[in-house]
């Protein structure tokens, strides 16, 4: 099985693609593809997460590997990650996912 997601944030001008795959072993292998530098070396330095990678937000992994790799706190990346991530372990129902997308930031004022 695997799991994709694509991340299209206007205000930056980037586009990021995620594809997430089950390993079977309580892990999952992650590639990330972008046009930004910045997401570019995230994806170098996170190429597969475990449970506590997505579990646990005190010292987690993904957000440390964000900030060394430059990446701004707004940008949406680290947390589309986490959502490909936990559809693709059945956290989240792939079926209502893929109903209920895209999943959107709306400035109102």
């Amino acid at each position: 099985m695997v799991s994709k997601v694509k991340v299209d944030v206007p205000i930056c001008s980037h586009e990021t693609t995620v594809t997430v795959r089950d390993k079977g072993d309580g892990t999952v292998e992650i590639d990330i593809e972008s046009d930004c530098s910045n997401v570019a070396q995230f994806a170098r330095l996170l190429r597969s997460a475990n449970m506590d990678d997505l579990i646990e937000w005190k010292d987690n992994r993904f957000f440390e590997l964000a900030s060394q790799s430059g990446l701004t706190t707004t940008c949406l990346v680290p947390t589309a990650v986490f959502n490909c991530c936990w559809t693709e372990l059945g956290m989240i129902s792939k079926h209502l996912a893929m109903d209920k997308s895209p999943m959107c930031i709306h400035f109102v004022e």
